[in-house]
Parts: structure tokens; C-alpha cells; sequence
């Protein structure tokens, strides 16, 4: 199975939650929220297409390193 990102994971986030966090950019979304700070990602054929279960080893991976 495949997931749409919008860009690499960030594995260093300290504005999308308490401490520092490990963000996945997801593309395609079609609720256009007024206000949205993520309009670019809107696009449903955007982004680039990536297999679950490698997104899944570089998680991983993130975290043995940092532990």
C-alpha cells in the first residue's frame, strides 16, 4: 500500500506538539478549511507517492537512533 507525502519526513518538530516530533506531510485534501497554512498540499495528484511499509522502516529507524 501507498501514501501520498507532501515532503520528507521533519524529525524535528517543536511547533506540532509537546517536545520534538517526527512529522508526516500527507498530500491531497479536499476540505479547503479557510485559513488552512497548508494550502500547497491540497492537490490530490501532488507530492510524491511512497510505500507504507518503507515510510514505516525510516520511522523506525528515526527512533533507534534517537534511543
Amino acid at each position: 500500500m501507498k501514501i501520498r507525502l507532501a515532503a520528507d519526513l521533519q524529525s524535528d518538530s517543536i511547533v506540532d506538539g509537546l517536545g520534538i516530533r517526527t512529522v508526516i506531510w500527507t498530500q491531497g485534501c479536499i476540505h479547503n478549511c479557510f485559513g488552512c497554512h497548508n494550502p500547497e498540499t491540497h492537490d490530490m495528484s501532488g507530492g510524491v507517492l511512497v510505500d507504507i511499509e518503507e515510510l514505516k522502516k525510516d520511522i523506525k529507524s528515526l527512533s533507534e537512533e534517537s534511543g
